[in-house]
């Protein structure tokens, strides 16, 4: 059995059948299974139980960085950590991830949940994302169209059935300096240079959310709902602080956090599990809690939700049972 505590951020003490460290492509040519999944460290999965498959660990580590007509093209090993490569290439003068500063995990796994923060999604800078098909054992190159990206998700989450292998992603960054401030928190403030930015949002994000390294956790668990407008404004006539958003074909997206602190559920504990008593948006391991603990406070949450605002969440988390990854509906 293969210990997967130390690949999966909630930290729980769960086992694959076998496992293997991917340092190349030419390790990906060796491996040969039909059930298989990718991770990095985990920060956005869930396992509610072991692994009755082979865990293929990302550590491809390879980096190039091309100015090429005014723009920097950054290859990037998707076994990178996301939040070192955005310090080392700040340093360097080159421009664009500084909003994703301290968002958790590796480069590889960004563009699966089109992760985002503080008004940037990486989706947004990504020009290419270079895989190995292991169904087929070929390298496939998906140019940014192709990716699908999307709120919180892309090509590669919605097409689960493929079984494609990120190893490498490419991003197109700037040699100048042009800060998005349009988030709140960051929208007040001028900043001279992108590591003042960077260290703002490290500060903003070191306030609000836990270290996964001292208590267990995978981030946001829920996504942002998105609803019609008529929906946001019929909360809002009763809850005039509503933080809502624009969103496409003018739908409203609302504030996951907001939604779970004035449903009771900020800083619950039920068993050795419970809601970050800063930002109701993370649930946590408070010290040896099984898998299924987490399902049960997650769809308590979702109960509560919904019966105070007639609003469906949808976690955000990847979850794999013992076969793979298994929708939330089927838990």
């Amino acid at each position: 059995m293969f210990d997967l505590s130390k690949f999966n951020t909630f930290g729980l003490q769960v086992h694959a059948k076998d496992g293997i460290i991917i340092e190349s492509e030419a390790d990906l040519r060796k491996v040969h299974t039909d059930r298989s999944i990718t991770l990095g460290h985990g920060s956005d999965v869930l396992f509610t139980d072991d692994y009755n498959g082979t865990v293929l660990i990302n550590q491809i580590k390879s980096l190039s960085i091309e100015l090429k007509d005014g723009k920097y093209i950054v290859r990037a090993g998707a076994g990178l950590v996301l939040d070192e490569l955005i310090s080392y290439l700040v340093n360097k003068g080159i421009y664009g991830l500084e909003n994703l500063s301290l968002v958790p995990g590796t480069v590889g796994a960004a563009p699966i949940q089109n992760v985002g923060a503080y008004g940037v999604e990486v989706g947004d800078l990504i020009s290419e994302v270079v895989v190995y098909d292991l169904q087929r054992h070929i390298t496939e190159s998906f140019p940014k169209l192709k990716c699908d990206f999307g709120y919180r998700t892309s090509y590669f989450k919605q097409h689960k059935e493929r079984k494609l292998f990120i190893t490498k992603v490419v991003f197109e960054l700037s040699s100048e300096f042009s800060p998005k401030l349009q988030y709140k928190g960051l929208a007040e403030e001028e900043f001279k240079t992108a590591l003042d930015l960077r260290n703002r949002i490290i500060e903003l994000r070191n306030k609000k959310l836990p270290d996964p390294k001292l208590v267990g956790n995978a981030g946001s668990f829920f996504k942002n709902p998105v609803v019609s407008f008529e929906t946001a404004h019929r909360i809002r006539a009763q809850y005039p602080d509503l933080p809502m958003y624009p969103a496409i074909e003018g739908d409203c997206k609302l504030a996951a956090g907001w939604l779970i602190e004035k449903s009771g559920c900020k800083g619950i504990t039920h068993g050795c599990v419970g809601t970050w008593e800063s930002q109701a948006l993370v649930i946590v391991n408070r010290g040896g809690a099984k898998p299924h603990e987490i399902v049960a406070l997650a769809k308590y949450i979702m109960t509560e939700v919904y019966n105070r605002f007639e609003v469906k969440l949808e976690p955000e988390v990847r979850t794999f049972d013992a076969n793979g990854e298994v929708s939330w509906d089927n838990l």
